[in-house]
């Protein structure tokens, strides 16, 4: 490469020198520039060499490109790595182009200072050189607004998907919501509708005893049924709203699932099941008693819900110091596969996904009207009770929402024809006692 200034070679060749001796100056100069700045404030807390970076190469390369020697780097890229390195040290884009204008503007003034000391060199060499230090001072500005922009359009994407992953999600759960609770008014009018029904019969003059024992058995099962989804809806209710807290307290932990066994025992036999609760015969562990009783509830009655025949097994054992757990296991049919990696990697069951029989509308006034005799109201009643006992489907949500506060890790194991396994494992204590 020629040099750009043939007529004034000696001229030129005492300004490369001059302005290489005052390097170091130009640099100082520049940041105390940048330091009475009032509009920059990171000029003092940068090291000096995070705050010269690669601009001392970039004087190099102006030396170099004046006297037509081959550049040691590549401007671009240094303009470059430059702006990624202001921007990593939290410039704004304004602060950078302010910094490289004061540059621009200290070496205007060491040129003017050559030419206070050399007064006789041509004007003409000086303007030369002024237009070389403005064009490699615009395209290091170029370079580092360049990758200022790039940052800047990159992570405006990701905050619009971030956005939108965010609003597919709130989405998403509205949806869910609307279903839960549509399913769950629709459960609690079947459950209501049914036991409307079975009042009704037992009412009615002429039944056998044997019918009005079956009919007060059905107003028993409905009516807990009711009340049991009430209890769930208030319970997701107080979730959704914040109000759960969690009251910690000694608990043995044993004892309170043998309680819970126990109560559903008629449940479990009067469908045929065979129901085991088998474990150490005292655990004591800090919790709150009230969300644990409704998890073990909750997960006992899916598995009698959903087991036609076999046996249900609760475990419980102490894991180590710091942990112990509980286990429900089921003979049942198993979830089928897409609700279970829903359970397990989200833990975020789907309320009507969960239900294999959708329960259909129930008017009771058919029943009532007597449209049917006896023995097929009782048919009918039957049916229903046993549809509408599928529809608890928010008793999942609610035991994902209690293991969360309860600080406890719910894994679930599952397969077609094999049963279904739901482990709990929880703290043996809590820090501060919980409130």
């Amino acid at each position: 490469m020629s040099p750009p200034f043939s007529d004034s070679s000696a001229s030129l060749t005492a300004l490369v020198a001059f302005l290489d001796a005052r390097r170091e100056t130009i640099l100082k100069n520049w940041r105390m520039a940048c330091a009475q700045d009032p509009t920059l404030t990171n000029a003092e807390v940068l090291s000096h060499i995070d705050f010269n970076d690669s601009l001392p190469t970039v004087l190099t390369i102006l030396q170099q490109r004046l006297v037509g020697k081959s550049e040691e780097g590549d401007i671009a890229r240094i303009a470059i790595a430059h702006g990624l390195q202001r921007r990593h040290k939290a410039h704004l884009i304004i602060e950078t182009v302010r910094e490289l204008n004061h540059l621009t503007q200290t070496l205007y003034n060491e040129l003017t200072h050559f030419q206070q000391l050399f007064p006789d060199t041509d004007h003409k060499l000086f303007w030369q050189v002024q237009q070389h230090m403005t064009q490699i001072m615009a395209e290091i500005i170029n370079g580092s607004i360049q990758i200022y922009d790039e940052l800047q359009r990159s992570e405006a994407a990701e905050r619009a998907a971030a956005l939108q992953k965010a609003l597919d999600q709130m989405r998403t759960l509205s949806n869910e919501r609307s279903d839960r609770l549509r399913t769950s008014m629709h459960d609690l009018g079947s459950g209501f509708g049914i036991i409307s029904g079975a009042a009704n019969l037992l009412n009615r003059e002429g039944a056998s005893a044997q019918n009005q024992a079956h009919y007060l058995d059905m107003l028993s099962r409905n009516l807990g049924s009711v009340q049991a989804m009430l209890t769930n809806l208030m319970d997701l209710s107080r979730l959704e709203a914040g109000q759960e807290t969690l009251r910690i307290q000694p608990v043995n932990a044993a004892q309170l699932l043998k309680d819970i066994s126990m109560s559903v025992q008629p449940i479990a036999q009067q469908r045929g099941l065979v129901l085991r609760a088998e474990g150490p015969s005292s655990l004591p562990v800090e919790t709150d008693p009230i969300k644990l009783q409704r998890i073990i509830q909750n997960l006992l009655l899916n598995a009698l819900t959903y087991t036609s025949a076999g046996f249900i097994e609760v475990s419980w054992a102490r894991q180590d110091d710091q942990q112990w757990m509980f286990r429900i296991h089921d003979s049942g049919p198993g979830l089928p596969v897409h609700i279970a990696t829903v359970l397990t990697e989200h833990l975020k069951p789907v309320s009507n996904a969960l239900d294999p029989v959708k329960p259909k509308r129930h008017e009771p006034s058919s029943v009532v009207a007597g449209a049917m005799n006896e023995r097929k109201a009782v048919s009918a009643l039957d049916q229903s009770a046993s549809r509408s006992s599928k529809g608890e489907g928010i008793g999942l949500t609610i035991v994902k929402e209690f293991s969360q506060l309860l600080q406890a890790k719910l894994e679930v194991e599952t397969a077609p024809g094999q049963g279904t396994s739901f482990g709990l494992w929880l703290p043996m204590r809590y820090r501060g006692g919980g409130h």
